[in-house]
């Protein structure tokens, strides 16, 4: 009966360590590192051509007010590059049904 006392007191003194170590080791982690900006420019999923497509077919016969800067060149904001995906699209679409009628001919 003793050693069972004395093997409970025991467990008890290393959860209670145990506990109080772990609660330590949470109080003195890092802070995280903070990300550096980078000065790169903003990377989008077009490139130079397929701007250049959208700007002598979309954007200048439409005369867009977002063109800026010369040579005139649409904003990277979200609003720009979801216009130029989805004319790229359609204009994707026609050049296929257009290759598609010449073949049917």
């Amino acid at each position: 009966m003793i050693t069972f006392l004395i093997l409970l007191t025991v467990l008890a003194l290393s959860m209670v360590l145990l506990a109080r170590a772990l609660g330590r080791m949470d109080r003195n982690v890092a802070p995280p590192v903070p990300v550096e900006e980078s000065s790169a420019p903003e990377q989008t999923g077009l490139g130079d051509p397929e701007w250049n497509i959208v700007i002598r077919h979309q954007c200048e016969p439409i005369n867009c007010p977002n063109l800026k800067g010369n040579p005139r060149q649409p904003g990277k904001e979200p609003g720009c590059q979801v216009c130029a995906a989805l004319f790229l699209e359609r204009y994707g679409e026609r050049l296929l049904n257009e290759q598609r009628e010449g073949r049917n001919r």
